[in-house]
């Protein structure tokens, strides 16, 4: 039981310490920032209205993290999978920001910023984790944009409706019926389902998260926390590094005998699987058999008002 929790205590771990060497680049970068330079021409920050709250952006940030844990905690099934998941790429990330910050400075796009973050590196980069003290010289890419696109994207790659189950659940109880309720049927509630029985099409949580997401680029170009660059490339590496790991962790079969593979195996709970096994995101490698077995029950399935199974 508590060794299928020490991949997520890993990712836990890596997850902190990116951040933290994250926070300390930020401290470095701004530092080496050109304060005295104008903010660059931008198209976005000319379309958008300048909107001087730029906090907004911390609490909308913290708002997609809490949303997601809140979204998956209760389900059994997959929480460890997703947060894991989530957590590693996030730390992948943060890695790579960390690079991308202090190896080229540009000027500081927020009009009259001046950074709290004046004590000493490794000290400030506290501070900077819990969101107490700011920097303004760390741009390219945009660490909040990076977030905002992995939170979006954990919503949208594992979930299959199972979120609209309480609603389900409270309808059944206003209306003192016990009939059956269909469940993950493809239309505006449920995606269409793959081979594997994960999530292949968009459906309306899907196109509301997306529009939440969209909106907090929107909100970090208008408060000139960052240029429209920074925002593009945060959204478009977060996008590249989760497919790819995605794509790579259903090959991992094909590649056992690669030495960083086989952490991945152990990371990802698959043991030895065989090369002709399919494999979910959501579960993992199966049999050609039971993978059709749970395709075929994913489709048909259906859940009792009193079940808690998906939950």
């Amino acid at each position: 039981m508590l060794r299928s929790y020490l991949p997520l205590v890993v990712s836990l771990f890596l997850f902190l310490v990116s951040l933290y060497i994250n926070s300390l680049v930020q401290v470095l970068a701004d530092r080496n920032s050109p304060y005295w330079i104008p903010a660059l021409p931008d198209i976005g920050h000319r379309l958008l209205p300048y909107w001087t709250y730029f906090s907004v952006n911390n609490y909308y940030l913290l708002a997609s993290f809490v949303l997601v844990i809140i979204r998956y905690i209760f389900q059994r099934d997959i929480r460890l999978i997703v947060f894991r998941r989530w957590l590693f790429l996030q730390a992948a990330m943060f890695i790579m920001r960390s690079i991308s910050i202090y190896v080229t400075s540009l000027s500081v796009p927020l009009p009259g910023c001046n950074t709290t973050a004046t004590g000493s590196p490794p000290v400030e980069a506290f501070y900077i984790m819990f969101l107490i003290h700011e920097t303004c010289g760390d741009v390219l890419f945009s660490g909040h944009t990076v977030t905002l696109t992995l939170c979006a994207l954990a919503w949208t790659t594992y979930s299959k409706g199972e979120e609209y189950y309480p609603i389900r659940w409270l309808w059944s109880r206003i209306k003192k019926t016990d009939e059956e309720i269909m469940s993950h049927r493809s239309g505006w509630f449920y995606p269409k389902l793959d081979s594997t029985g994960d999530p292949l099409s968009f459906y309306l949580t899907s196109i509301l998260v997306w529009v939440f997401t969209v909106m907090g680029y929107l909100l970090i170009i208008a408060t000139r926390f960052h240029y429209t660059v920074d925002v593009f490339l945060g959204f478009l590496l977060s996008q590249l590094t989760w497919k790819t790991y995605h794509y790579y962790i259903k090959t991992l079969a094909e590649r056992r005998n690669i030495i960083i593979t086989r952490f991945f195996l152990w990371f990802e709970s698959h043991g030895q699987p065989s090369i002709t096994d399919p494999v979910s995101l959501r579960t993992g490698p199966t049999s050609v058999d039971d993978s059709q077995t749970v395709f075929t029950q994913n489709i048909h399935e259906t859940t009792y008002p009193g079940n808690t199974s998906d939950v």
